[in-house]
């Protein structure tokens, strides 16, 4: 009897501890799931941010080369600006050449219509 006592006591104790050692290895597995879950969720966390910040340097890229555009577009109608006063300057000065040669002629022709008229009295 002493012997089937023990027996069941050895049993039991060896049960317990494969008992235990199974709880273990499913704890361990628990745990190895949360940490996987864990680290799956930080990953996820940290490809959304990166995704973020490549959306918003792709933005401002855009927003610098329509700024650029927008330079150059400005660059070019100053420049197209100068060039019309420059000519609107050069053509006033020709004007005003023009009129000074037109109102040298026309006073030799009056100065010469003069000189006529009296050469014309005196005949």
């Amino acid at each position: 009897m002493k012997i089937t006592v023990s027996m069941y006591v050895s049993l039991l104790v060896l049960m317990c501890v494969s008992a235990g050692q199974g709880v273990m290895a499913q704890d361990s597995t628990a745990i190895r799931r949360e940490q996987s879950a864990r680290i799956d969720s930080l990953s996820r966390v940290q490809q959304k941010k990166d995704l973020d910040n490549l959306s918003a340097l792709k933005a401002e890229k855009n927003d610098t080369a329509e700024k650029a555009k927008e330079a150059q577009r400005v660059e070019r109608d100053a420049n197209d600006a100068a060039q019309e006063s420059r000519t609107a300057y050069r053509s006033e000065k020709q004007a005003q050449k023009a009129r000074k040669k037109a109102d040298k002629q026309a006073k030799k022709a009056e100065h010469a219509r003069r000189v006529s008229d009296a050469n014309d009295d005196e005949r």
